[in-house]
C-alpha cells in the first residue's frame, strides 16, 4: 500500500513506528518506497535493535528518524551520519529530567551524559512513585 501511495505523491513517506522486527523493516524497505524510516527503540529490541535498523536504512540510502522517546532517540540519531528528523512527543517527560531537550540553530543537541542520556530528577519524580507494601 505504501508503495502505491508513494507513486501517487511527491511527498516522502515515513513509517516504522509500528514495526517490531528486522524482517518487517526489510519488507518495508523492499516494498514501501520510503522517504524516511522511524524505528522506535521501545519496540524494536532496544538500542541494539534501533542501531541495526539504522544500519539497514543507511544501506538503502534512507534517512533514519525517530518515533517518540525524544529523550533517548536524540542520542541515537546523533550517532548516525544519515540522521533525519527527531520526533518530539507530547508527553511532558522533560518536566521530570535533569536536562530537558535542548535546541540550537534548529537542531536537537544530544546530552553529554553517560548511558542513555536520560537522568530523572528524583525531586520531580518522587511524588509520582507508586508505593507498594
Amino acid at each position: 500500500m505504501y508503495g502505491r501511495i508513494a507513486d501517487a505523491t511527491t511527498i516522502p513517506l515515513a513509517m516504522g513506528e509500528n514495526l517490531h522486527t528486522w524482517h518487517e523493516f526489510t519488507y518495508a524497505f523492499a516494498q514501501s518506497k520510503l522517504g524516511f524510516v522511524q524505528p522506535d527503540a521501545s519496540n524494536i529490541g532496544g538500542i541494539t535493535g534501533w542501531l541495526e535498523i539504522a544500519e539497514l536504512a543507511k544501506q538503502h540510502n534512507i534517512p533514519v528518524c525517530s518515533h517518540g522517546m525524544h529523550e533517548l532517540h536524540v542520542s541515537l540519531l546523533s550517532s548516525q551520519s544519515h540522521a533525519g528528523y527527531l520526533e518530539v512527543h507530547s508527553f511532558p517527560i522533560d518536566e521530570y529530567t535533569t536536562r530537558p531537550i535542548q535546541i540550537e540553530n534548529g537542531l536537537a543537541l544530544a546530552p553529554e551524559l553517560v548511558g542513555t542520556g536520560v537522568e530523572f530528577d528524583p525531586v520531580l519524580v518522587t511524588p509520582h512513585l507508586v508505593k507498594t507494601s
